[in-house]
């Protein structure tokens, strides 16, 4: 056997080994997916057999219908998680914007301590700050409130969008800023006009990244709010009870959140992959 051939059968094994192993993630990944679909259309008694009846006569709407039913609430949670999500989403990319570009570009004092600061933020656990967060939320008159969830999102979401802001306005060239100062425009119309134009991509990673992060979180919401406030992931950890599990209700519910999710990711897919694209070239 020649090195030619030992090449080629080198090559072809390795890429046996590639695929093999992209199957093998694809399974590990897409099995919990799949058991969520499975059983959200599955009765409670098919579910609590060992092993599970998992067979076709089983399939059934009733989950479904039960968890989009007012007595459970889901519907409110949604709309108090579509709140919290967007506005969120909508002011970390308006803060974070502005505060990368300061950082980036403009003379800020004490820039680079001041972005560690930012980032050290990102070290402590929740569980450490959960009960400082608590204790000054309750005597502003926040807890239980849409605002003060954004607001405590916004103190883990913010720092993350402008750390991921700042490296492309970095990438960008300065040459394009002085040419834009060069015909008149003030520092304003020259981050709105010109870098804001170039940042659509990054933007539009950074806001699904901050709306997926405030949709699923859970461990804040569920100490800071009470009854009118409560989000999907609360709403779904109710429908497990201390004497029963309605284990398919669960799952309907959850796969019921997923799918905004997964519609923002597929929906804005181009523009998160060119965003991470841009930003691995440019870095």
């Amino acid at each position: 056997m020649n090195a030619g051939t030992r090449r080629r059968i080198s090559l072809l094994l390795k890429d046996v080994f590639v695929v093999a192993a992209l199957i093998l993630f694809m399974i590990w990944t897409l099995a919990p997916v799949a058991w969520m679909v499975i059983s959200s259309l599955m009765p409670q008694r098919a579910l609590i057999v060992r092993p599970p009846d998992l067979s076709i006569d089983n399939l059934t709407l009733n989950n479904l219908r039960a968890v989009l039913s007012d007595d459970t609430g889901l519907m409110n949670a949604f709309g108090n998680s579509a709140i919290v999500a967007l506005s969120t989403t909508a002011i970390a990319l308006t803060l974070g914007s502005l505060a990368a570009y300061a950082l980036a570009r403009l003379s800020v004092p004490a820039a680079d301590p001041l972005m560690l600061a930012v980032l050290a933020t990102q070290m402590f656990p929740g569980i450490v700050l959960i009960i400082p967060l608590f204790i000054v939320l309750s005597r502003a008159g926040m807890i239980d409130t849409h605002f003060g969830l954004i607001t405590v999102y916004l103190s883990f979401i913010l720092p993350i969008v402008i750390w991921i802001l700042k490296g492309f306005f970095e990438s960008i060239p300065a040459e394009l800023e002085r040419a834009a100062q060069i015909d008149g425009a003030s520092t304003l119309q020259t981050f709105s006009l010109v870098l804001l134009q170039l940042s659509f991509p990054p933007m539009f990673a950074a806001g699904v990244f901050a709306f997926i992060e405030s949709w699923n979180e859970f461990f804040f919401a569920v100490i800071l709010t009470r009854t009118s406030t409560k989000t999907v992931p609360i709403k779904i950890s109710e429908f497990s009870g201390q004497y029963q599990q309605a284990y398919g209700q669960m799952l309907g519910a959850a796969l019921l959140a997923s799918v905004p999710v997964v519609l923002a990711a597929i929906i804005f897919r181009k523009y998160i992959f060119l965003g991470f694209s841009e930003g691995a070239i440019k870095g």
